[in-house]
């Protein structure tokens, strides 16, 4: 198992957040009627109201209407496509949908690259579903400061993610539910932000979690894998819906019905209904971080010491791949072991917003799914 040992960052090697555009720049062919959300391919158009609170946000973004009530019957009369979001190489966390006019982080080795958005401070949020227009208000905001103080400062100096993860382990972050040193080791590599852009960053530590999503995104894509396997994970995640994942050499996802994540609740949050399990940020689970590396987050151990499995700490030895040091469905479906993928619990109900901290386990019936599709 990689445990305390140090050298859990360095499969990160060699990615680096290389710069911030906006998504159509890299993905030209997107219009402003497609949004891009985390998981697998909505079955139905009845999507959940968080997405639904997230795409009301993002056709106003895009200019496609001037209201909620007229971004709502676009949604209604199914002029809006959803997409999933690790299908066009983007990842996004939650129930955050990218749009063309977004800014996202280009993450990579200068060869290949993912990309993720640039989300906004918590706890309101579009990533969480809130429909407050503060949200939209905000990632206007980020978008600014994005274009003018992030971009020329990448432009100099791109930032290595294995730095970033390195220092945030060692300070008790796991990189998923716990990223506050892992936002101050980003800021620690940004040079020349001003001070208000520093302070608005500082007081976001959810800013950086769509760059480690990249970098694990990229890892699961176009890290190393042994050479005809068709048993690695390349995108995992889910949509509130369904959780699913796809293995090397597919292109459709396998998918069991999402379950709400288990985790402790904030204050005043006791009764509201838990959205079943959304975001692509299970791919950073799923490369070795978060649920599988909850030993460097002891905080996390207390608060869910009651509801994690017995066997949490020998989780990552039974389902990562030992060389690739990502999640094997071979090693999964044999040790009969699935991952813990670290969530927050986002609520069901059309107020939106986060309930709290967990975690959720998939079936081991996807696994096993999966692996039959890759044989069939």
């Amino acid at each position: 198992m990689e445990s305390l040992d140090g050298s859990l960052h360095k499969k990160f090697a060699g990615i680096f957040l290389k710069r911030v555009c906006l998504l159509r720049e890299v993905l030209p062919n997107l219009d402003g009627l497609t949004v891009l959300h985390a998981g697998p391919p909505f079955v139905t158009s009845d999507v959940p109201a968080a997405i639904r609170n997230a795409t009301l946000h993002a056709l106003l973004y895009e200019g496609q209407a001037t209201t909620p009530d007229q971004a709502a019957r676009l949604i209604d009369d199914g002029k809006v496509s959803f997409q999933p979001a690790q299908d066009w190489g983007v990842v996004t966390p939650l129930a955050q949908v990218v749009s063309p006019s977004m800014p996202v982080f280009v993450i990579g080795d200068g060869v290949s690259q993912m990309y993720a958005p640039v989300v906004e401070g918590a706890p309101t949020g579009i990533r969480f579903g809130c429909p407050e227009p503060e949200c939209l208000e905000n990632l206007r905001r980020h978008a600014r400061f994005a274009k003018t103080e992030l971009a020329p400062s990448l432009h100099k100096s791109p930032v290595q993610i294995a730095a970033i993860i390195k220092r945030a382990l060692a300070e008790g972050n796991e990189c998923h539910s716990l990223t506050d040193r892992a936002n101050a080791a980003l800021l620690d590599q940004l040079q020349g932000l001003s001070g208000e852009y520093r302070d608005l960053l500082e007081s976001s530590p959810g800013f950086v979690l769509p760059v480690l999503m990249g970098a694990a995104g990229w890892l699961l894509q176009f890290g190393p894998r042994e050479p005809g396997s068709s048993d690695q994970v390349v995108a995992a995640g889910g949509n509130g819906q369904q959780f699913g994942i796809r293995l090397s050499g597919q292109k459709h996802w396998s998918t069991v019905p999402a379950q709400p994540p288990e985790g402790t609740r904030f204050p005043h949050q006791q009764g509201r209904p838990v959205l079943g399990a959304i975001g692509d940020s299970a791919v950073i689970d799923f490369c070795g971080l978060g649920g599988q590396a909850l030993d460097h987050a002891p905080s996390l151990i207390s608060d869910w010491q009651s509801l994690l499995p017995e066997d949490w700490s020998t989780r990552a030895g039974n389902v990562l791949d030992p060389d690739s040091g990502v999640v094997c469905a071979r090693r999964v479906t044999e040790q009969q072991t699935v991952p813990i993928v670290n969530l927050a619990l986002v609520s069901a109900d059309a107020a939106g917003g986060i309930l709290g901290k967990g975690f959720y386990q998939p079936e081991l019936s996807l696994f096993k799914a999966a692996r039959a599709g890759a044989a069939s």
